[in-house]
């Protein structure tokens, strides 16, 4: 049976539970005050939280609304997992254009670049495994289906509105997530605008050329919002030129003032080139094409009651060729395609106590290079959590039943609590959560390697930190994190496939100090240390960085804004040839321009990448470029 029979009378089946809601809600529920369109507006604005005062030098926080740990939006504060919340602003202070880049100044975040600009990119999140990491883009999720991973590098900044991290085993919400989630949510049309938009573009060295601009707006009860990006470069080292291209829209229709249909949809493509240090007679040529697409149905019958619905699909290829001077050979082709739905229903209100239920189901099929035929996967899942406030506590309880065609069940439960004291200006988390992630399809269909009995690896993963306002303009965080993780896969060369033979223990800590002053600066430093074990030899895990530092610096004065951002890494590397355990420093300075105002808001930059030329080399084979530097123009209107 193919995929869309099973997907089409699932999606009648939506439609017409929206439009009974639709004619349920009517235009009664415009008086209690609350509209969909604004409820979901709201989760873009920061919302202030505990420990904020009106009155001047009492500001402790400005907390956000997030949506990554309950699938639903809910007061950072209320939430006990570490979730790191990255907006737009921030973006637009750092020297990124992609995900990748951004992720690489997350505290606890540790992204592996394949070389210099352009290459392929993915994260570990607190000395997990790459697969461990589930990427989410407005709800679809991103990994590819044989072997889950996504590149990072390939997905653009310019449509993001935020980016949410879910450090720790998220699998009472999300299902397979044993490290962690990246959850990226894209920018809505502007409420208050009929029409705005901005361009960008901008030169660099080694002929790397970005370009880029959005548009969106809303009329009546009608909105849009168009992104369009175009990365190239010549690369800084032989063979190794990218260029990559992306479009994202979203329209949105609000039919009654409770209710919405949102839809989102994106196209990638890009072509990167990889040197393959050590085998000088050839390259590699890469091509990866990406879309996706996700319907959303929103209604409220009232303040208390929000009810979802969303139809999504996600589309992968990637190509490698072995390139020679005289041929090219078909080293890698891969191709997946993935349909899911989804529904959540919450009850109570955002400040409040809240009850959310909610199901998956997503189904896909894909096909490798040397595969004698196609291979489908399977999963449906229903999930619930709860929020209850008592007094200065918010306690979140939750628990998730995952089926799947591979390996059966899981169930993921979780129990946390936050407390406010000091009158607000601090708070102590706590919260312990059963993962668990899906084992590969490739290691389980492969017909060389595959062994169909895999279990899925699983853990109980602890958390505990805390967040004090020493002074109103600085505070301090730590995190302390402990898993022990069960039946982790590697391949076996006993019996020559892979195994659930190891265990491990995943342990660490991570402080924060940031200050922000009157003045306009923004200062922060960042610590983080892993230990990841093997629990049969109890030996340290090697390539997996045991300390990181971060450093930044934001200074913004009237129409100027510098940022200086410094990552040093431990990679705890069993390469010889490793250079780390020293600070890579890039710098971004922006100035309006004055005077010229009168049809948008033009604006100048200039990013100096490594800009102290570090000499930081994690692997030969992966070569990293020294200091660049990188100049353009952008206009928003």
């Amino acid at each position: 049976m193919r995929l869309t029979d099973y997907v089409a009378p699932l999606a009648f089946f939506m439609v017409f539970l929206f439009w009974g809601g639709v004619a349920f809600a009517g235009d009664g529920a415009s008086a209690t005050g609350t509209s969909v369109t604004a409820r979901a507006a709201e989760t873009a604005e920061p919302d202030l939280g505990a420990g904020y005062s009106s009155e001047p030098g009492k500001t402790y926080q400005l907390e956000k609304i997030v949506v990554t740990a309950t699938r639903s939006s809910a007061p950072a504060r209320d939430v006990a997992a570490d979730i790191t919340v990255i907006g737009r602003k921030e973006m637009e202070e750092m020297p990124v254009s992609s995900v990748a880049e951004v992720l690489q100044y997350i505290p606890g975040v540790y992204v592996e670049f394949a070389g210099g600009i352009g290459a392929p990119a993915t994260a570990r999140i607190q000395g997990s495994e790459v697969r461990h990491a589930a990427v989410y883009l407005d709800g679809v999720p991103l990994n590819i289906l044989a072997n889950p991973f996504t590149d990072l590098s390939t997905l653009p900044v310019e449509a993001i509105e935020r980016i949410e991290i879910y450090k720790g085993a998220a699998s009472s919400a999300w299902g397979s997530a044993l490290g962690g989630v990246i959850n990226i949510i894209t920018r809505d049309p502007d409420p208050d605008r009929r029409f705005s938009g901005d361009v960008l573009a901008s030169a660099g060295e080694s002929g790397t050329w970005k370009s880029r601009g959005s548009a969106g707006g809303v009329i009546e009860n009608f909105g849009y919002f168009l992104s369009l990006t175009r990365d190239q470069s010549d690369g800084f080292f032989e063979h190794s030129r990218y260029r990559q291209t992306a479009v994202y829209a979203k329209l949105d229709y609000a039919p009654t003032p409770a209710s919405r249909i949102n839809l989102a949809a994106g196209r990638s493509e890009g072509k990167n080139q990889d040197p393959i240090i050590g085998y000088p007679e050839f390259w590699d040529d890469m091509e990866q094409e990406r879309d996706h697409q996700r319907l959303l149905l929103e209604f409220m019958p009232s303040d208390d009651l929000e009810i979802a619905l969303e139809g999504r699909r996600h589309r992968f290829e990637a190509l490698i060729e072995d390139v020679y001077a005289d041929r090219r050979e078909v080293f890698n082709d891969y191709a997946d395609e993935t349909w899911g739905i989804g529904g959540r229903l919450r009850y109570g209100k955002r400040d409040g106590d809240t009850f959310i239920f909610g199901f998956d189901g997503d189904w896909g099929e894909y096909d490798w290079q040397g595969y004698d035929k196609t291979y489908y996967t399977g999963n449906w899942a229903l999930y619930a959590n709860n929020t209850l406030k008592i007094d200065n506590f918010s306690v979140n309880a939750g628990a998730r039943y995952d089926r799947n065609r591979d390996f059966g069940s899981e169930i993921s439960p979780s129990i946390g609590a936050v407390w406010h004291l000091l009158e607000g200006r601090a708070l102590v988390r706590a919260q312990a959560a059963r993962g668990f992630s899906a084992p590969p399809p490739a290691w389980v269909n492969d017909p060389v390697s595959g062994n169909p009995d895999l279990e899925p690896e699983t853990a109980v993963n602890y958390q505990v930190g805390g967040k004090i306002w020493v002074l109103p303009m600085i505070s301090v965080e730590t995190n302390l994190f402990y898993a022990d993780v069960d039946d982790l896969i590697r391949y076996d060369f006993d019996t020559r496939r892979y195994a659930n033979i190891d265990r491990a223990t995943r342990k660490g800590v991570e402080g924060i100090v940031t200050a922000a002053f009157d003045s306009g600066l923004r200062l922060s430093l960042a610590a983080v240390f892993t230990d990841v074990r093997d629990e049969e030899t109890n030996r340290e895990i090697k390539d997996i960085p045991t300390v990181q530092y971060h450093a930044g610096a934001v200074y913004i004065y009237k129409w100027m804004t510098h940022s200086l951002l410094g990552v040093c890494i431990d990679h705890n590397s069993s390469f010889p040839e490793t250079r780390d355990k020293k600070f890579v420093f890039d710098y971004r300075v922006k100035a309006a321009i004055p005077g010229l105002d009168r049809h948008g808001s033009p604006s100048v930059f200039v990013n100096i990448y490594n800009i102290f030329n570090s000499r930081y080399l994690y692997r030969e084979v992966w070569p990293r470029p020294g200091r660049w530097v990188e100049a353009g123009v952008g206009l928003s209107f």
